[in-house]
């Protein structure tokens, strides 16, 4: 059973169901506002969200612990990856051109960014950030997965789904057997490389050229990880938050080393493989990698 669509966080969400479902129009409509709640905290297009006024204002008191979970979160894997990932890139993105209005027209002086461990103090009682803008694109979709599924699980007593967030990944299981999905191609989503199975697994992939744009005034080229690495990566890993952190890191420094259970398929621009740990996984189908 599948759910209609669901546009939220700026992408299509899909909902498959391995098992009954005795109301699925409320179940749907669960999801929609669960997913709009999301939405309305951390988005950085929103200016009345919670994000936002933590970037407008330096300060964000009594936060919710959501908000302060997502946020320790991610100064974890700015440690865990030596400063490779770091949320602190949400000034620069926007004067990149990747803005609310996605003007994509970048100022003559893209600023640095910052370091995160000096600039964002989160504490129970308020949230500091002390320079820049934070953006929560390399997690924030795997971390809504990942709650979304617990939302699932404890209020409505679903056990067997999938959840697809434009791409990002979270399975537990088709009544206990592998789930498949499709390795989509990098540089055109409509063909794919090859499937994988997952079971109680997240999978995330990301590529500079999913969101790719050349400045409308000068016709130099940027793009949303602000990288020149042009290195696509597919990621499995036990939760959808993993994933997507790690197929973000994957993209923008290929010599970082993850945790032994997180899987890697890293494909250079002209197809060549760079990695290759998805030949752990069980039940894997065969992909044949794409050639330009």
């Amino acid at each position: 059973m599948t759910l209609s669509p669901i546009k939220a966080l700026g992408t299509v969400w899909h909902i498959e169901l391995f098992e009954a479902c005795d109301d699925q129009a409320a179940l749907r409509k669960g999801i929609v506002e669960w997913l709009e709640e999301f939405e309305s905290r951390y988005s950085r297009f929103r200016p009345d969200s919670w994000l936002s006024r933590l970037n407008q204002d330096g300060v964000f008191h009594n936060p919710n612990q959501q908000f302060v979970d997502l946020l320790n979160q991610a100064l974890d894997y700015y440690y865990a990856t030596g400063g490779v990932f770091n949320v602190a890139v949400g000034e620069r993105l926007t004067k990149s051109g990747y803005d609310a209005d996605y003007t994509f027209t970048a100022t003559d002086e893209l600023p640095t960014v910052p370091t995160l461990s000096e600039v964002l103090d989160i504490s129970a009682a308020k949230i500091s950030l002390q320079s820049g803008s934070l953006d929560l694109g390399g997690i924030g979709k795997g971390y809504a997965i990942d709650k979304l599924a617990a939302y699932l699980q404890q209020e409505h007593g679903l056990s067997f789904f999938l959840i697809n967030g434009g791409g990002d990944i979270y399975a537990t299981s088709d009544r206990n057997k592998p789930i498949t999905i499709t390795l989509a191609h990098p540089d055109d989503r409509s063909l794919a490389i090859g499937t994988a199975g997952l079971k109680h697994a997240g999978f995330a992939a990301s590529s500079p050229r999913l969101r790719a744009w050349p400045d409308r005034n000068t016709g130099e080229s940027y793009n949303h990880l602000l990288t020149k690495h042009n290195v696509a990566s597919y990621v499995v890993a036990p939760t959808a938050t993993e994933a997507d952190v790690w197929a973000t890191v994957s993209c923008l420094n290929q010599t970082i080393k993850p945790p032994p259970e997180i899987l890697q398929l890293l494909i250079d621009e002209s197809g060549q493989i760079l990695k290759d740990t998805f030949v752990e996984l069980e039940n894997r189908a065969a992909y044949t990698i794409y050639k330009k």
